[in-house]
């Protein structure tokens, strides 16, 4: 009798349960917001995690559109270029006068009569020497032809004995000054400081003034009785410059440096000996 029971209540069990698949679907309204009877809190750590694997795409660096440089295109030069015209040569006053023609450069100094010593052709030599028979260096003018640089002049200056019966150079008592610059403008070059005043010369005292007479005689091959009347010509000066003696000069160096028309350096010396 249990058994029939317990087997009757099974099947009404089971029929219950799929009739309840057809039943229409209950209708709860609308969702309120805040309202506690319609907020599900989940409280299951395993149904809370994120299913979803997280992207982690790969993004190229955006490009950044950088400006071309621009470049610059040069315009022809419509600007008149003008050219140096080349100077004329300086000319050379006439009339006579030592004349030096090197192959570029061409020195003249007017109104004093020289003798040259050796060969007068100097275009290609480097320098030149001359002997100054008569005019005045002192205040007079070097005018010269090229391009030069620098014009440099030095000078010997001697001691002279004068008497009633000529001259006697003290050839031991000279000077020679260092290489100075010259002044002059437009390739023309004052000579000045040339007079017996203004001349350099050695330092010398009393004693050292009559050896240096003495000396001189000898090397004129004088007799001792000439040398004795220089002597007493002299008398006993306590200077080189005091009278009977003079400085007088004894020559007159220029140095001429310059350039060619190719730009090359060349370097000239004329030296004029003062005959005594």
């Amino acid at each position: 009798m249990n058994v029939r029971y317990k087997y009757i209540v099974l099947c009404l069990g089971i029929t219950g349960l799929f009739s309840c698949k057809d039943l229409p679907p209950k209708s709860h309204g609308p969702i309120k917001l805040a309202d506690p009877a319609t907020v599900i809190t989940e409280t299951d750590p395993g149904k809370l995690q994120d299913m979803v694997t997280d992207l982690k795409p790969t993004i190229p660096p955006a490009v950044i559109d950088t400006p071309k440089p621009t470049v610059a295109t040069s315009k022809p030069d419509t600007t008149k270029k003008t050219t140096a015209t080349p100077q004329p040569l300086a000319t050379l006053p006439a009339g006579p006068g030592l004349k030096a023609e090197f192959k570029d450069l061409t020195v003249f100094i007017p109104g004093i009569e020289t003798k040259i010593a050796g060969n007068p052709n100097l275009r290609n030599a480097n320098g030149a020497v001359y002997t100054l028979l008569s005019g005045n260096l002192n205040g007079n003018t070097i005018h010269t032809t090229g391009n030069i640089t620098k014009f440099s002049q030095r000078y010997t200056s001697v001691i002279v004995l004068k008497g009633k019966n000529g001259t006697l150079p003290l050839q031991s008592l000279d000077e020679t000054t260092t290489w100075a610059p010259l002044k002059g403008a437009n390739n023309n070059w004052q000579l000045t400081g040339l007079s017996e005043n203004e001349l350099a010369y050695a330092a010398a005292t009393s004693s050292e003034i009559r050896n240096a007479v003495q000396q001189a005689g000898r090397s004129h091959h004088l007799s001792q009785k000439k040398i004795q009347e220089w002597l007493t010509v002299l008398g006993n000066p306590r200077a080189p410059n005091q009278k009977p003696l003079t400085v007088t000069l004894r020559s007159i160096m220029w140095k001429i440096d310059g350039k060619d028309p190719q730009g090359k350096i060349f370097s000239k010396q004329i030296r004029v000996d003062v005959a005594m």
